[in-house]
């Protein structure tokens, strides 16, 4: 991550700045788009998942949803089956490659997040990683 913080000298005063540029250093360091790993780390931690629960839980427009749902399907991630009782809707479901692609991206995640986060001893990683969290209004079940 640059270093040169000349032409933004006073922003980093902000907190959310700070968290801003680590997730845009983050997203240099790996090929992979986080949001989708996101929804598709979601579908697979939560069973039965209709797209609306997505969107919702995770605050992606509907219109978003069905466009990454669709990428995510195309790519033999998910499943989409049409709900039972509902046939609005729609139900989700992580394959097997969805599965071994989240754990390679869990992974590449990890090796990223140790590289922008190197200034930081590993006890500054976890308070750093409780204390977002905290701000969130939830808590880590896997701290750093």
């Amino acid at each position: 991550m640059s270093t040169n913080t000349n032409s933004v000298r006073g922003l980093p005063r902000y907190p959310v700045y700070a968290l801003g540029r680590l997730t845009k250093a983050l997203h240099a360091e790996i090929d992979v788009p986080l949001r989708d790993h996101w929804a598709l780390t979601f579908i697979a931690e939560n069973a039965d998942l209709t797209q609306k629960k997505v969107g919702d839980s995770l605050g992606i427009d509907r219109s978003e949803v069905v466009r990454l749902i669709d990428a995510l399907e195309r790519a033999g991630l998910v499943e989409r089956t049409r709900d039972g009782k509902d046939r609005r809707k729609y139900r989700l479901r992580i394959t097997e490659a969805g599965r071994k692609q989240c754990k390679r991206t869990d992974k590449v995640i990890a090796e990223a997040t140790a590289r922008v986060l190197d200034r930081l001893d590993e006890d500054e990683q976890r308070t750093l990683h409780r204390l977002a969290v905290a701000a969130l209004g939830t808590s880590p079940e896997s701290p750093v």
